[in-house]
């Protein structure tokens, strides 16, 4: 099993990565990208261990969730031997958001 990013999550990394090196430095985005690496080698040992996640319940495709921090999730579906993180998502912002972003 391996992991990919999907180019949307790419951005959405890349953008909150440059949000907190602004707002917080360097150490904050560490702190952060820890986090990330962290939740991805505990998907890629239990790929079912987090819960569906129920703002995109309405889709063919079952995605899952697991809170990155207070503020971010990290969205992810399981296809056969490849787990593809979809998005990377404030929870600040409008549920509605969320499904068009996916």
């Amino acid at each position: 099993m391996r992991i990919e990013i999907s180019p949307k999550a790419r951005q959405h990394l890349l953008a909150i990565t440059d949000y907190y090196a602004e707002w917080g430095g360097v150490r904050s985005v560490e702190r952060l990208l820890g986090k990330i690496v962290e939740k991805q080698q505990r998907i890629l040992k239990y790929p079912k261990a987090y819960h569906p996640e129920p703002l995109l319940s309405d889709r063919k495709v079952e995605y899952r969730s697991v809170i990155i921090n207070d503020y971010y999730k990290m969205i992810y579906r399981l296809d056969d031997d490849v787990i593809t993180i979809a998005a990377f998502w404030d929870m600040r912002m409008n549920p509605n958001k969320l499904k068009r972003m996916i």
